[in-house]
């Protein structure tokens, strides 16, 4: 028999309420029922929730794992994938959508649509009738995309500006409040805004997420999400990050509107701008200090850099003392998530420092700072010309908006390879590794800032006592032993030896 795959998408989670995933389902059943020769494969791909206009789907969805197996050969010629429609396959522009489709013909799949019950195969290529009318399923599936985003994006700003005035956007609001019964405003739920509150003091008082997550978990105190014991320090994190508790709306990360701003005074205020600010400092410790007392130790060479090998979240130091000791351990395991085990920060420091940052940065082991920014001006001169070529492009096309996001994508790209540039610029100026004194706080940093300009990421095995560590350069040294000292020479003499960017030891 014959294989047929199923692929289902609609674009909100809210859709997975309706009749939409039924509707699709129902249409491939009855196909597979006119079809009796086809058997569907086991393997359904679903982007439920995905939307298709930008081509998000393409990209980290169902649809992008389809294609891996397409160009893979895992998906034989013959196969037939089923769709409801050509617009669950892409709602983007004329070309890409088209493009997907043509992707998909030419490793010799058919597509069938069950609304219509088309077949698209890859004769249909070379059929113009089969073409035009892709491609104006394609127009008007963009079309009504384009058309319902600019009616929600205006639809939001009225709601932003009658927000600005006092009027309540939704009925959606932070836990500890709720919509009072004239629907004009909030009113606060004292028990709930009192657990916030003793968040912000136990934090203020100079407690870990850790530590405050875990109070509160003894007490039995119930979550953001309103289920009992359940904090994290993460949750906490975000909570003491939240502006919301001195009665600022601030626009979600989803939000791409460039107009949409924090409305001041829109949420009753439960915590004085004073101790929120105060909470907020705390970030810069221990780094902020500028007590003669600061332990240097506290200063993390390897901060943002390391990852467990078990579970991917990042290591983090804890039971740091003035000598220098403490432990590695992953930031899962006392959430129980994890299961790897501590590793001596002095002795890790040791190898990693010594056999690693400092001959790396003595010798320029082929990471040099002006290496590295070659490599940037490169990017940053091409990015630059695209750019151009943008904005020359904005100025006689009559539908800019594509092209507008595609310009504020590259200005992002172009500011954040500038921030890097400087980075490695003051790299080059500063002295190697080598020659700092780690217990100067001044000298630490710049260890740090040598780390982080030599290593993309350490993966920590604490429990083999191993790391694999991936440089900025692309070089990449597995099984890097923490409990002896390698030479960075030998490193690079094996290296050249095999003729490799990478080494297990």
């Amino acid at each position: 028999m014959k294989k047929a795959i199923a692929y289902l998408r609609f674009s909100s989670l809210q859709q997975a309420k309706g009749d939409s995933a039924r509707r699709q389902k129902k249409l491939i059943d009855e196909w597979l029922i006119h079809n009796p020769d086809y058997y569907l494969d086991p393997v359904t791909y679903e982007d439920m929730g995905l939307s298709a206009w930008r081509g998000h789907h393409a990209v980290r969805g169902a649809f992008a794992v389809f294609m891996v197996a397409v160009e893979q050969g895992l998906v034989g010629h013959g196969t037939v994938l089923l769709i409801e429609s050509l617009d669950r396959l892409s709602r983007e522009k004329i070309g890409e959508a088209t493009g997907r489709l043509r992707a998909v013909l030419e490793a010799g799949i058919d597509v069938v649509t069950l609304s219509d019950n088309v077949r698209y195969t890859r004769g249909s290529l070379d059929d113009p009738f089969a073409i035009i009318r892709a491609i104006l399923i394609a127009q008007r599936a963009n079309e009504e995309s384009e058309m319902k985003s600019r009616r929600m994006r205006a639809a939001w700003a009225e709601k932003r500006k009658a927000a600005a005035a006092g009027i309540i956007m939704t009925t959606k609001c932070p836990y500890w409040l709720k919509v009072n019964d004239a629907r004009d405003g909030f009113d606060v739920l004292e028990e709930r805004a009192e657990v916030i509150r003793s968040v912000f003091r136990m934090r203020l008082e100079g407690m870990s997420f850790v530590r405050i997550s875990c109070a509160l978990n003894a007490q039995g105190k119930e979550n953001l999400k309103g289920k009992v014991s359940q904090w994290n320090s993460s949750s906490i994190e975000r909570l003491v990050r939240k502006k919301a508790v001195i009665g600022y709306l601030v626009p979600s990360h989803q939000c791409t509107a460039t107009e949409a701003e924090e409305i001041p005074d829109y949420y009753p205020p439960i915590m004085s701008e004073e101790d929120f600010a105060r909470a907020q400092l705390m970030y810069r410790e221990p780094e902020s200090r500028r007590d003669g007392n600061f332990n240097p130790y506290l200063i993390n060479i390897f901060r943002g850099l390391m990852r467990c090998g078990m579970c991917g979240h990042a290591i983090i130091l804890t039971g740091i003392s003035v000598k220098g000791y403490g432990y590695y351990v992953c930031s899962m395991r006392r959430q129980n998530r994890c299961e790897a085990v501590t590793i001596r920060r002095d002795l890790t420091d040791r190898y990693l420092i010594n056999g690693l940052v400092q001959e790396a940065s003595a010798a320029n082991g082929r990471v040099s700072a002006e290496d590295t920014l070659r490599r940037l001006t490169a990017r940053h001169l091409q990015l630059t010309g695209s750019l151009h070529n943008v904005i020359r492009a904005i100025e006689i096309a009559p539908d800019v908006t594509e092209l507008c996001e595609r310009a504020k994508s590259l200005s992002g790209e172009i500011k954040r390879l500038e921030g890097e540039m400087a980075g490695v610029r003051q790299m080059s100026d500063c002295a190697t590794a080598a020659d700092l004194n780690l217990l100067d706080i001044s000298d630490r940093r710049a260890c740090q800032l040598t780390a982080s300009s030599l290593i993309r990421e350490i993966r920590m095995h604490t429990g083999s006592k191993t790391c694999d560590v991936f440089l900025n350069n692309g070089m990449r040294i597995y099984n890097f032993p923490l409990a002896r000292q390698v030479s960075w020479s030998s490193i690079l003499d094996a290296m050249a030896y095999l003729g490799e960017e990478e080494i297990y030891m």
